[in-house]
């Protein structure tokens, strides 16, 4: 595991909302079960080995594109971003995280391995851009 510094939430494991709100500040939070070490974006209170004892913390905000596939139909929320990558990222600590990556409309305008940060955006979910 990096360096990653533990982000300080009153009552250590941040809501949902309160995501989305330190999202919109430009950090990307991750939770870590300090028994096994598996790292996730999505919160959990328990971890899949059983463990109780999660942490939440910053995640790196750039890393590379390990997968993806184009969406040229998507949901309302996204009717006026298509077409889009949605996206398999390796942060640079090694944890994946699912997010989307706007103005991509054929494979040459991504390819596998390339560089992407995290940006903060109005719209749900985890954004991505070409770092």
């Amino acid at each position: 595991m990096t360096d990653a510094q533990q982000v300080q939430i009153p009552e250590g494991r941040p809501s949902l909302l309160q995501v989305r709100e330190l999202q919109k500040d430009g950090k990307l939070i991750g939770f870590r079960c300090t028994k096994c070490g598996r790292t996730q974006v999505s919160p959990m209170y328990r971890c899949s080995c059983g463990s109780f004892d999660v942490k939440a913390q910053d995640l790196p905000l750039t890393g590379k594109v390990v997968s993806y596939t184009i969406q040229r139909v998507s949901a309302e929320e996204f009717i006026n971003e298509v077409p889009y990558a949605w996206a398999v990222v390796e942060l640079d600590d090694g944890t994946r995280v699912s997010g989307w990556i706007g103005y991509i409309s054929t494979p040459k305008d991504l390819a596998i391995g390339a560089k992407v940060k995290y940006t903060s955006a109005y719209k749900p979910g985890v954004q991505f851009e070409k770092a």
